[in-house]
């Protein structure tokens, strides 16, 4: 077989990395290493001498074979005297890690041949052993079992991978989803058309911790360290390639990194290098500068709420630190990274707005002595200005509606007669009314709805506009009718004005109704309080959650409130909607039907920041994008229960003594 000219040197890196105690952390021996042998027993002596160590250490066994392979049927690892015609003369991969995964508390095997895809033992093997199937073994592979393999792309790339880290992942890298990504993005650069692959077998019930490949050097840019994860991938994405980089970055490993290299690389990545040298000393100021004279915003909320609102990404928004934010807005707001970026003065602008505090002397002599001083003051009356004109809205109520049920569809609404309108203004209400509708029909409630935006405008001060407006419903009549679309004037509803929908379950009495308007709202602000501390992920329903409706509310009423969103738009929406309401302030589906499986998923999941804020949400769904540009947002429908519909929901708790007093 060829001469692989990266064999020893893939070999010597992979064995650092995973040897390094901070990062891979697997303890390093005289003969852990072993290059060139000569018989397949060399191999077998070495793999046999490690899992003994391992299982009397109650250990994990990695076992990393690079090289030649060929399959006859199953993979056979080439030594020094391995001849194709011949089987016996080289290792049998599967035979061997069937064996050691019965030794060892786990084993990982890294597998960097052609043909690697047929290393993995066969389930019969591993579940009929000398440990009655109680093992653990993950197999990565550098190619297909029909494929070539090529250059040692598949332990260069991970050795790569596992030496920068991986962001927003815990302190230790699993052999899972996302590090087989890293890693297949790594191997894709190449261009060498290998698939990389993996084969996992788990079934040890007393394992004490998931069973992981290397420590995670993303995660040691904790809260204390004075340089954070933002930083680090730029420093090294600036040094690739470079020589006797420093496994951790902080200010003397630059500096020193900086003192003892780096003199052949290209003159522009070295300037940039110290640039990012030069605005870490900016960042440490600031962060100095804000922790002094704004410490009303240093707690996790405000931090969180200022980040969304100034537009920061959404790792940085989930686990707001301001080390973190403040790197963001200085280094990825650089000349030399041409990227959206949320400018320190947003930032700034943003803290305060949140905190609502006006900012000190102090800290507004430094504004204006900073080259962030324009961003700053436009970004301040940007936010100020959506304050004040969210403080001004007009809530709709709209009584909920029957249906006919058609068979295995959606109901024939039966529109209301009447439609209760309330004007809002910062907490007070300005006034209310009752409106009736000319006919029982979406027209009938459109011009209904076009008469209480005329009415509302009589009612705010001179020079005051109308731009939000709450519409409340049933879930029967969400599931089927879009109010945002709806011509109440020379523009669409949703154009000319912020349209958010809500349950209209706490301010529109319904006789039949099993909730007050107590129990709902409390619901809503367990909901909304784990949201704002970071602590309440979106939970998703797939269709067999939707199968037995009776059953999923007896469910969700033994679970904590928490956001939630459906995989797709299930047959009967109408019903399903209903049926959810009283559990769901906070609730997301997919406007049609024909989306592929997981597609509805992905695109909420990555889209989840501009979601929760109102202004992106508002501005994603009504513009139609440029070309080129994501149209994903209007795959998307959500009712929305905030603090402020929260507020004005409290305001119908206690019971009147009939409808006509409580709507008045």
């Amino acid at each position: 077989m060829p001469h692989l000219e990266k064999l020893e040197s893939a070999a010597r890196d992979l064995h650092s990395v995973l040897t390094d105690p901070d990062l891979g952390g697997a303890e390093p021996t005289d003969d852990s290493l072993l290059l060139d042998p000569q018989s397949p027993e060399d191999v077998r002596r070495a793999v046999y001498a490690a899992a003994t160590r391992a299982q009397q250490d109650g250990a994990v066994l990695i076992v990393a074979l690079l090289g030649h392979g060929f399959t006859a049927p199953a993979l056979r690892f080439m030594v020094r005297g391995s001849l194709l015609a011949s089987s016996a003369s080289a290792l049998d991969v599967p035979g061997l890690l069937g064996e050691v995964a019965n030794e060892a508390e786990g084993v990982i095997a890294l597998v960097d041949t052609c043909h690697a895809g047929a290393a993995p033992p066969s389930p019969d093997t591993l579940a009929n052993g000398v440990r009655d199937g109680q093992v653990r073994l993950a197999v990565v592979m550098a190619a297909a079992s029909s494929q070539d393999a090529y250059g040692m792309n598949l332990s260069l790339a991970l050795a790569a991978v596992l030496r920068r880290g991986l962001e927003n992942r815990g302190a230790h890298l699993l052999v899972d989803d996302e590090l087989m990504s890293s890693v297949r993005a790594e191997v894709l650069n190449q261009g060498s058309g290998q698939s990389i692959g993996r084969s996992v077998f788990d079934q040890y019930d007393f394992a004490e911790s998931p069973l992981w490949l290397a420590h995670n050097a993303r995660a040691s840019y904790g809260t204390s360290s004075e340089i954070g994860p933002v930083a680090a991938r730029l420093l090294d994405e600036s040094t690739e390639g470079w020589p006797n980089r420093p496994t951790r970055w902080s200010n003397a490993s630059l500096t020193a990194f900086l003192s003892s290299g780096g003199l052949d690389q290209p003159p522009t990545q070295r300037i940039r290098v110290e640039e990012i040298k030069a605005e870490l000393q900016e960042c440490k100021r600031t962060v100095k500068v804000l922790k002094e004279h704004l410490p009303e915003a240093m707690r996790t909320a405000v931090l969180r709420k200022a980040a969304r609102r100034a537009g920061f990404p959404a790792p940085l928004v989930s686990d707001p630190q301001l080390r973190d934010l403040v790197e963001y807005a200085v280094l990825e707001g650089s000349p030399y990274v041409r990227t959206t970026h949320s400018s320190l003065g947003r930032l700034v602008a943003a803290l305060l707005v949140e905190a609502d505090i006006t900012a000190p002397v102090e800290l507004d002599d430094w504004i204006g002595s900073h080259r962030d001083v324009v961003s700053f003051k436009d970004a301040h009356k940007e936010f100020q200005q959506a304050d004040h004109s969210a403080r001004t809205r007009l809530v709709l109520g709209i009584p909920s509606i029957a249906g006919r049920q058609r068979s295995g569809g959606e109901g024939t609404p039966e529109w209301p007669r009447r439609l209760h309108a309330w004007v809002l203004q910062g907490g007070e209400t300005l006034g209310s009314n009752d409106f009736d509708a000319p006919s029982r029909d979406e027209a009938g409630l459109t011009a209904v709805i076009k008469a209480a935006i005329r009415w509302a405008r009589s009612r705010l001060p001179t020079g005051e506009r109308l731009q939000h407006i709450d519409i409340a419903a049933c879930g029967r009549a969400l599931a089927q009718w879009h109010p945002e679309e709806a011509r109440t004037g020379l523009q669409k509803l949703g154009i000319a004005h912020r349209v958010t929908l809500r349950w209209n379950s706490s301010i529109v009495r319904d006789e039949y109704a099993e909730w007050d308007a107590f129990e709902l709202n409390n619901l809503a602000e367990e909901v909304l309080d784990a949201l704002e501390a970071g602590n309440a992920k979106l939970s998703w329903l797939g269709p067999a959650d939707m199968a037995d409706l009776d059953d999923l509310a007896d469910r969700l009423a033994s679970e904590p409130g928490r956001p939630r969103a459906l995989e797709e738009r299930p047959v009967g929406c109408d019903a399903t909607l209903t049926a959810l309401a009283a559990f769901t302030p906070i609730l997301i589906w997919p406007e049609g039907a024909n989306a592929a499986p997981g597609q509805f998923r992905a695109v909420v999941d990555g889209m989840w920041n501009k979601i929760q804020d109102e202004q992106e949400w508002h501005d994603s769904r009504v513009t139609k994008p440029a070309d080129g540009g994501s149209d994903s947002l209007r795959q998307v429908r959500r009712v929305w229960h905030d603090r402020q519909w929260l507020a004005f929901c409290r305001l119908f708790e206690t019971p009147l003594s009939s409808p006509e007093e409580e709507t008045a």
